[in-house]
């Protein structure tokens, strides 16, 4: 949705043409790129098996909020939101990463398992590489986090160690 034109009566723009030709669709779901009700809507109009949600890091994803750079420009961090300092308002990347933007989908209404297939399997099937990751499943490597009923990150495995 980030720099396109909008849905319209008479020109229906990208979205709905995506929507038309069953396109799998990117979402970034930091809670500052698309508002919650369009992350609900999109969920809804494309399918759950066409969305993944991907976070659109930048190098000040983890790090605390303060002034960074992003391919040569300052950038200006403060919570999820990243935008370039000289061009405020312009949103830069995100510093969330890619578990937040899963537990914010679930928080924004998406059903929990949903949202952890959009984040996961999804996305490896996309790219081809389903049968090797983003599923747990005989012969696949043990990474996976445990989390509890909130979504809070309880312990991350990686090639089945506990890290």
């Amino acid at each position: 949705y980030n720099a396109m034109p909008g849905i319209t009566h008479r020109a229906p723009g990208p979205i709905i043409a995506a929507m038309e030709r069953g396109a799998e669709v990117e979402l970034i779901t930091d809670n500052v790129h698309i508002h919650p009700a369009v992350v609900r809507f999109t969920f809804k109009a494309f399918g759950d098996d066409h969305v993944i949600l991907i976070a659109d890091s930048m190098m000040a994803c983890g790090l605390p909020d303060g002034q960074y750079s992003l391919g040569g420009q300052a950038v200006t961090v403060s919570g999820p939101r990243a935008t370039l300092t000289e061009q405020e308002g312009t949103i830069a990347g995100s510093a969330a990463n890619l578990y937040d933007c899963m537990r914010n989908a679930a928080a924004f209404g998406v059903p929990v398992e949903q949202a952890v297939l959009a984040a996961t399997a999804i996305p490896a099937r996309e790219i081809g590489r389903a049968g090797e990751t983003g599923s747990i499943a005989d012969g696949l490597p043990a990474d996976f986090v445990v989390c509890d009923d909130t979504l809070a990150r309880q312990a991350v495995y990686l090639g089945g160690e506990r890290l």
